[in-house]
């Protein structure tokens, strides 16, 4: 069984690594997995760069050129997106490689356009990490529900007008994939929940299998001694929120995180909790919030990012829309309780005063709750770690994940010629 990963990175993000685990899950079970990507970043002789014209700079400068008939709109910075519309290569290189099963992963920013995807000549499995899929272009819709109306109208590019790019990069989609061989898995319920409402998918299989990770890598550590790592004082109880652009991406809720804190300082907390923040942005207008605030940056270490969340007594993960929530996973893997709002990905992932808190979707004292009721006391707190980390060995674990797709796979090359 040959298995050929499509993803526009390897290691980079969230989505890019939740696809590499997979194929080293695979791998280390037997089976020949092989990852294409428009930009390498680790040195896994298994992950090729795909070829394009210009070689890595054209890898590099795609997203940039995809985003250009943006440009014609007002566009807001509610989400990113992608439209498709480069050619490319990958679909000869894919050819080249002659797998069985070709499995998409993250492909935006210009790595796979809409078309190639429709040449591909082999059985798709294609795991949705976020909404891009359904949509006119944007990876995330801000609560509108246009795409299961073909788009059109797009809020998010400030257009009344009914056939707009939005429009038309879907119907692109509808056009172009009607015939696929594909398969469909969304990494949460509630993203196969959006996926069924929409008509680009409506004969589609669908089957909801969530991210896995390697809980080898992810497990706990001493905290005392993690604090010390980080250079964090032990007699805080420090507060966790990171992501890519952590303080940036609105849709991550950092200002729900803020004024969270807010309130918790009105309730007399100021001088028991410190804020940690990873991921990137800016922390320097946070002087005044009444607590400190650490940034330690990007991490890219698994061994690094697994002591910060040791190193921490709760991680939060705000945010509005969230396909997944793989930091939850991971720092439940760390025995870190968390706390997310009741919605989306979260929801399969976080059992309510069990593993963590569910707030409230989307109530800022709700979230400030849930964050004292982690923290406050000191036998809950151990307790929900090590549900937490239970939880996270037995349904989230990268080989368990690993074994769910292998099962898909044998499905779908045993069906009669």
């Amino acid at each position: 069984m040959r298995i050929l990963h499509l993803s526009t990175f390897d290691i980079r993000g969230g989505a890019a690594r939740g696809a590499y685990w997979l194929h080293r899950g695979l791998s280390e079970r037997g089976i020949d997995s092989q990852m294409l990507v428009g930009r390498k970043y680790g040195s896994d002789p298994d992950v090729l760069e795909s070829p394009h014209m210009f070689g890595r700079l054209s890898n590099a400068v795609r997203g940039r050129l995809d985003s250009l008939p943006l440009n014609g709109y007002r566009k807001t910075e509610e989400s990113y997106w992608t439209l498709g519309w480069l050619p490319d290569r990958v679909d000869r290189a894919v050819a080249a490689h002659d797998p069985d099963i070709v499995h998409v992963h993250w492909t935006g920013g210009g790595f796979l356009s809409i078309d190639s995807l429709r040449h591909l000549r082999y059985p798709v499995v294609w795991t949705l990490r976020d909404m891009w899929a359904f949509t006119g272009g944007c990876h995330y819709t801000a609560g509108c529900e246009r795409f299961t109306k073909k788009c059109g109208r797009c809020p998010q590019l400030r257009s009344d007008d009914e056939n707009d790019l939005s429009r038309r990069m879907w119907s692109r989609k509808q056009a172009a994939w009607q015939n696929m061989d594909l398969w469909l898995v969304p990494i949460s319920s509630w993203l196969a929940d959006c996926a069924h409402s929409s008509d680009l998918f409506e004969h589609t299989p669908i089957q909801v299998i969530p991210n896995g990770i390697d809980t080898a890598s992810f497990q706990p550590m001493d905290p005392a001694q993690a604090k010390l790592t980080w250079d964090l004082p032990q007699d805080k109880l420090h507060i966790l929120f990171g992501a890519i652009d952590a303080t940036d991406d609105t849709r991550k809720g950092f200002h729900h995180m803020v004024d969270a804190i807010r309130i918790l300082v009105e309730q007399g907390w100021s001088d028991r909790i410190e804020l940690v923040v990873f991921g990137g942005g800016a922390v320097d207008d946070l002087a005044t919030l009444g607590v400190p605030v650490r940034s330690v940056g990007e991490l890219s270490d698994d061994t690094a990012l697994a002591r910060l969340y040791s190193a921490c007594d709760v991680m939060v993960v705000p945010s509005e829309q969230e396909a997944f929530g793989k930091t939850l996973v991971e720092a439940m893997a760390c025995g870190t309780p968390v706390v997310a709002f009741g919605s989306g990905g979260p929801v399969d992932i976080v059992e309510h005063e069990k593993t963590g808190f569910l707030a409230q979707p989307f109530s800022v004292q709700s979230l400030a709750d849930g964050i004292v009721w982690c923290i406050e006391d000191e036998g809950r707190k151990r307790e929900l770690g090590r549900s937490a980390r239970d939880r996270a060995e037995h349904e989230f674990e990268i080989t368990k994940v690993a074994d769910r797709y292998h099962s898909l796979y044998r499905q779908i090359l045993s069906r009669a010629p």
